[in-house]
C-alpha cells in the first residue's frame, strides 16, 4: 500500500443538505380582537442547546408529528414560502426560501380538486404555467395518472370520487410538475383505516419511484413510524422540534412487509417510544430546548 499524490487524491463532492432551517421563529401578530400576539414556531436553541439548525438530506422522507395546533403547519408553510418567518431563514440547497415555488410542491388535507374538470383536467391544470409542449404535457399526465392508479378514470368527476381518489387526484396535480420537495399537511386524515393505509404505501412507492424529499405534517403516531426516515417530535405550541429519531427499518423492508410490519416488535417498541416522549412533553411542558436523539 502507498498514498497517491496529492494531484491524485479524489475529493468527494460536498452535497448540500435539500432544507435547513436556521435559528427560525415564527411570531402572528396580534389579532383584530385583541387576541395577543401568537409564537408559532421556535426553532431557535437556548444558549446551552448543542444545535441551532435542523437539516433535511436530499430524497429523505421527514416527519414532523406533534399534537394538533402545534404549529407543525406554520413550519411547513414557511417550507412552501407562503408564509414568511419573524426571524431566522429556511434554506433550500442553499439558498434562502422568500417565495413560493414550483419546486416546492404541497398537498393539504381539505380535498382540492376542481368540481367542474374532469380527472385529466385537474391533473393537466398543475401544468397550466408551464413551457412544455402540449404533447409533452399529455405524457407526463398520463405517467403521473398511472402512478397514483388514475389511469382507468380520466374522464370522471370529482363528485364520481372516493376520498382517497380525490387525494389521489391532488398528489398527482403536484408531482406532475416534478417538485423537488413535496410538503404533505396531514394528507390522510379524513379517511379510513383502510384507505388510509392504502394511501400510505401509494407514497412510499411514489418515494421509491421519483426519489422526492418529503416533508409529511402528522399527529397519528402510527402513521408517522410507518411513513418516516426520520421523525422530529415537536413540543405543543410553540413548535420547537425537541427529539429527532432515525427509523430502525430500511425503507426496503418496510415496502417488502407492508402491513405486516406493524405487528412486529420492533415496530410497536419504536411506536411506544414516540408516544412516551409525547406524553412527557404535553405533561412537561417545552422547558428543554435541546433537540435530543434519546428517549426520555
Amino acid at each position: 500500500m502507498f498514498d497517491l499524490p496529492d494531484n491524485r487524491v479524489e475529493k468527494m463532492p460536498m452535497v448540500l443538505p435539500k432544507l435547513k432551517f436556521n435559528n427560525l421563529k415564527l411570531v402572528y401578530p396580534p389579532g383584530r380582537a385583541g387576541a395577543p400576539a401568537t409564537l408559532a414556531v421556535d426553532l431557535v436553541g437556548d444558549q446551552t442547546a448543542s444545535v441551532n439548525s435542523i437539516e433535511i438530506k436530499p430524497a429523505e422522507f421527514t416527519i414532523l408529528l406533534g399534537p394538533s395546533g402545534c404549529g407543525k403547519s406554520s413550519l411547513l408553510r414557511m417550507i412552501a414560502g407562503l408564509v414568511a418567518p419573524t426571524s431566522g431563514q429556511v434554506l433550500m440547497d442553499g439558498a434562502p426560501i422568500n417565495t413560493p415555488g414550483k419546486e416546492r410542491g404541497m398537498v393539504f388535507q381539505q380535498y382540492t380538486t376542481f368540481p367542474w374538470l374532469t380527472v385529466e383536467q385537474n391533473v393537466s391544470f398543475g401544468l397550466s404555467l408551464s413551457k412544455r409542449g402540449l404533447p409533452q404535457k399529455h405524457k407526463d399526465v398520463k405517467k403521473i395518472l398511472e402512478l397514483v392508479g388514475l389511469q382507468d378514470s380520466l374522464k370522471k368527476y370529482p363528485k364520481e370520487l372516493s376520498g382517497g381518489m380525490k387525494q389521489r387526484v391532488a398528489i398527482a396535480r403536484t408531482l406532475v410538475n416534478s417538485p423537488d420537495i413535496l410538503l404533505m399537511d396531514e394528507p390522510f386524515g379524513a379517511l379510513d383505516p383502510e384507505t388510509r393505509f392504502k394511501m400510505q404505501q401509494l407514497l412510499l412507492n411514489i418515494e421509491e419511484e421519483l426519489r422526492t424529499t418529503i416533508v409529511f405534517v402528522t399527529h397519528d403516531v402510527r402513521e408517522a413510524a410507518y411513513l418516516g426516515d426520520t421523525i422530529y417530535i415537536s413540543t405543543p405550541r410553540p413548535c420547537f422540534l425537541k427529539y429527532r429519531i432515525e427509523h430502525p427499518y430500511s425503507k426496503e423492508k418496510v415496502n417488502r412487509e407492508q402491513a405486516r410490519i406493524k405487528h412486529q416488535r420492533e415496530f410497536l417498541d419504536l411506536q411506544m417510544k414516540i408516544e412516551n416522549m409525547m406524553h412527557g412533553m404535553i405533561e412537561d411542558g417545552p422547558t428543554n430546548k435541546r433537540i435530543s436523539n434519546n428517549c426520555p
